[in-house]
């Protein structure tokens, strides 16, 4: 239980990070505003349950929707601040699942190895940089981790307790109840995120791995309490067919058709993922957990083959698309907790030369491959700060302070990742453009400019104009506007499309250095993780010399 308070007061520091202040009007985070307005759209009071919306199950919305009624009823709080209010109420409920995933994790190991292994294990996942970032989002990935993490968990109580004081005679749960309860878990986690219904694989090996008398039956019925469960808080799935339809059908070509410019050229989903893990979890202790995991298969442990027989068809599901966001491995991370948890408390039993092992996983725990305790405590120091992009605009402010004539340039259709240099940078392109240019064009001291053809569906990003027809005396973009196209120039066998892009890229960017120079950076260093960088982007100012 201390390590699950630990979890939950860890991802409770930083939990304010990019609400609205000030200087914008919308959160930092890009999918929190539009995850937030279709959770408006139930109407739990009304039996509605129907969001319009199906990229995701609508478990986490309908929860959202909740926490959103109650900060509404005693906030006070009106306009962008109670809408910051209500998704700083999403993302508490992200903290509770984070730390409540953690216990799963724990009382996984504790059934197979003794309490420093669980311990250590539980500990993994409590300090993995990604997991704690992510867990102060009001996003659906962490939530539906803590709900696959008890499938699994209730799979893997199927397998008899070695010690019979973990489970005196009377108190060990039915088959039956068990499969139940993973399968219902399975569901709750689907209901959140599609993928959790592989959760599944893990009760089927299960079942099947001492062949229990009924167990193809228990399967069945483990299959039909998820499928229930999901229809239960995805009710959508039945009473709107036709929108689930197209909107999982949507989903799924996403994740094979890629994300725009962000992923592409990049190398093969498993060596990304590989390295995302590295970054959000540990690149120590995920190696170690494998090692555990694989260590514990070969002697047919049966436990070790459930959470193999789930991890091994998911990594090859995200391993094999296109979108390559480091929250997908949140799934194998819980997978690896334990495995390296297993691992160290095998060698902690064995002591003598074993022991070695025990402290490297120590050492991975504590950040020795920048992970762990250490990239935890650093990503948590950046979103307790004060943010690149406030930093960029203030700084701006001061500089044309009481200078109305002076411009600051933006390359592309500002966003969540634009200095915020009027309230409404951060409107998601949902909004109309003509919306937004209009909250563009008020801004003063300084005005924010963009180059916008005659006719406005014609602009594209890095349009040279903007430099040599409007030439504004300051030029800012960030990370999340030019890592991708800088990425790419050079490279060969680019889709037209994209070559397209990264020409005009380039294009700009000799003009910009010809006639501009690079006055100040915020937020360097970061982490080159794209869903690693919402909370600390790069930020580059130019000022005109010309």
């Amino acid at each position: 239980m201390g390590l699950v308070v630990l979890a939950f007061l860890i991802r409770l520091l930083g939990v304010g990070w990019g609400l609205p202040n000030a200087l914008h009007n919308q959160s930092y985070h890009p999918d929190e505003l539009v995850i937030w307005s279709y959770a408006q759209q139930i109407e739990p009071s009304k039996l509605h349950f129907d969001p319009g919306f199906y990229n995701y199950g609508t478990l986490y919305l309908t929860l959202l929707r909740v926490a959103s009624d109650v900060v509404s009823a005693y906030s006070g709080a009106e306009g962008w601040a109670a809408i910051g209010q209500m998704h700083l109420a999403g993302r508490l409920l992200s903290v509770l699942f984070g730390a409540g995933t953690v216990w799963f994790v724990f009382q996984m190991l504790r059934r197979r190895t003794h309490l420093f292994g669980a311990a250590l294990g539980a500990a993994a996942l409590t300090l993995a940089p990604g997991h704690v970032v992510h867990s102060r989002f009001q996003t659906v990935d962490v939530t539906a981790g803590f709900f696959l993490a008890g499938a699994l968990y209730f799979a893997l109580e199927l397998f008899r307790p070695l010690r019979s004081e973990d489970a005196p005679e009377g108190r060990i749960r039915s088959d039956l109840w068990l499969a139940v309860a993973s399968g219902a878990f399975a569901g709750l986690s689907a209901g959140t995120k599609y993928t959790g219904i592989l959760a599944l694989l893990a009760l089927f090996v299960a079942l099947g791995f001492e062949r229990r008398p009924g167990w193809l039956r228990l399967a069945g019925i483990g299959t039909l309490a998820s499928l229930s469960v999901f229809v239960l808080v995805t009710p959508g799935a039945l009473l709107n067919t036709g929108k689930f339809l197209t909107d999982v059908r949507f989903e799924m070509l996403h994740t094979s058709t890629g994300h725009g410019l962000v992923f592409a050229g990049y190398p093969s989903g498993f060596l990304v993922h590989a390295f995302n893990l590295a970054v959000g979890f540990g690149a120590v202790m995920a190696v170690m957990g494998a090692v555990g995991l694989a260590g514990a298969a070969w002697r047919r442990r049966g436990w070790a083959l459930a959470l193999l027989g789930f991890a091994a068809p998911y990594a090859v599901l995200i391993g094999r698309a296109d979108v390559l966001f480091l929250r997908y491995t949140f799934p194998l991370m819980i997978v690896l907790a334990v495995g390296f948890g297993a691992f160290v408390g095998w060698a902690h039993q064995r002591r003598g030369y074993a022991m070695a092992w025990v402290a490297l996983g120590i050492l991975g725990v504590g950040g020795l491959d920048g992970a762990g305790a250490r990239g935890t405590a650093v990503m948590t120091a950046w979103m307790m700060g004060a943010d690149p992009r406030d930093e960029a605009a203030l700084e701006l402010e001061k500089a044309t302070k009481g200078q109305p004539d002076e411009r600051v340039g933006v390359p592309s259709d500002p966003w969540f990742y634009t200095v915020p240099l009027y309230p409404d940078t951060g409107l998601p392109r949902s909004v109309p453009f003509a919306k937004r240019d209009e909250a563009r064009r008020a801004a003063v001291e300084p005005q924010v400019v963009q180059f916008v053809p005659e006719d406005p569906d014609q602009r594209f990003d890095w349009d040279v104009r903007l430099l040599t027809e409007i030439a504004p005396e300051y030029v800012v973009f960030s990370s999340f506007e030019w890592n991708d196209v800088g990425r790419l120039q050079g490279m060969t066998g680019l889709d037209p499309v994209v070559r397209l892009q990264v020409e005009r890229a380039a294009a700009f960017r000799k003009e910009l250095e010809r006639r501009y120079k690079l006055e100040r950076v915020y937020g360097w260093p970061t982490v080159p993780v794209h869903d690693l960088q919402y909370i600390r982007p790069t930020v580059w100012v130019w000022k005109r010399t010309s």
